[in-house]
C-alpha cells in the first residue's frame, strides 16, 4: 500500500485516545477499533482530495459488486471492520486499503485489468492486509526499532510510545512498507478468498504479470512500490493452482458499460 503525498496532516489527539490502544498481545500495537477510526479518518480527507468518482460509475459500481461478493466469505469474526470501495480518478497504477477497511482503486489500475477475476485477486489481496492488522504491525515494529530498546523495556514506555501518534502525518499510514513475510501472507489470502467467492485464482497471477509489463513499459505501476517486482511470487501462485487440482471456472472478463 502505498500513495502519492498528500497536503494534510492528520492530529488524532482526543479522538481516539491512542495513549491506551495498546493490543493485548503488543504493547506498541493499535488495537483494531484504532485501526478502523484511523482509516475513516484518512479516508475522509482523501475523498476531499481526490477526485473520487460517484457511484453511479459503472467501475465502482464493479468494484463494490466483486467486492461484495468477496466478502461473502468472510468469517463473522472480522464483522469489526468497517469496508469502503471507492475509485479515484487518476492514471497511477495503483490501489490500497487502510487500516480498517477503507479501499481505493485508481482508474489507472481498474483500465489494465481485464478480468473480474483480476480484480478480485487485488481485493483479496488488500482485505488480507486489514483483515491481517498488518499496518498495525507495520507501525508497532517501527517504533520499536525507533525506540531502540529491550524486550522489557519495550513494554514499560508501550504507552509513552502510542501517544505520541497523537500528532502524527498521513505518512504513518502511507510509508510504512510491509514486510516479505505480511505480502505473501496477503498472496495467500487473496488466493483463498477469490477462490472462495468461486474466481480463478489465474487472475491474481496475470495480475502481476500486467504490472511486472507496466515496469517495461516505462510506467511503473505505485503498487510496486510496496508489492516488489519478484517472479517468484508469480511461480508461487501459479504452483498453489496446480497443486489445488481444481478446475476453476473460466475468468469473466470485465465489461464497465455492460454492468
Amino acid at each position: 500500500m502505498r500513495a502519492r503525498t498528500y497536503l494534510f496532516a492528520i492530529s488524532l489527539a482526543g479522538t481516539l485516545g491512542l495513549a491506551s490502544v495498546a493490543s493485548a498481545h503488543d504493547a506498541f500495537r493499535p488495537g483494531a477499533a484504532q485501526q478502523v477510526q484511523l482509516g475513516k479518518k484518512v479516508a475522509a480527507e482523501l475523498r476531499k482530495q481526490e477526485h473520487v468518482l460517484p457511484s453511479s460509475d459503472p467501475r465502482v459500481q464493479t468494484l463494490r459488486r466483486v467486492a461484495r461478493r468477496i466478502l461473502a466469505t468472510i468469517d463473522e469474526k472480522d464483522a469489526i471492520w468497517e469496508y469502503s470501495f471507492d475509485v479515484i480518478d487518476s492514471k497511477e497504477i495503483n490501489a490500497f486499503a487502510l487500516p480498517g477497511g477503507a479501499t481505493f482503486f485508481y482508474t489507472g489500475l481498474m483500465d489494465r485489468l481485464k478480468t473480474e477475476d483480476e480484480l478480485a485477486g487485488v481485493l483479496g489481496h488488500e482485505l488480507t492486509h486489514v483483515r491481517k492488522q498488518h499496518w498495525a504491525y507495520a507501525y508497532a515494529d517501527s517504533q520499536k526499532r525507533n525506540l531502540g530498546l529491550s524486550i522489557v523495556l519495550m513494554a514499560a514506555r508501550a504507552n509513552q510510545a502510542l501517544s505520541n501518534l497523537a500528532g502524527f502525518t498521513n505518512d504513518v499510514v502511507f510509508e510504512l512498507p510491509f514486510s516479505r513475510k505480511h505480502e505473501t501472507e496477503a498472496d495467500d489470502g487473496g488466493f483463498d478468498t477469490m477462490v472462495a467467492a468461486g474466481y480463478n485464482p489465474q487472475g491474481l497471477a496475470d495480475t502481476f504479470d500486467m504490472l511486472r509489463k507496466a515496469i517495461k513499459d516505462g510506467t511503473p505501476p505505485e503498487f510496486f512500490s510496496d508489492h516488489p517486482d519478484d517472479k517468484n511470487r508469480i511461480k508461487r501462485i501459479e504452483g498453489k493452482i496446480k497443486l489445488a487440482g481444481t478446475n476453476f471456472p473460466p475468468q469473466i472478463l470485465i465489461d464497465y458499460l455492460g454492468k
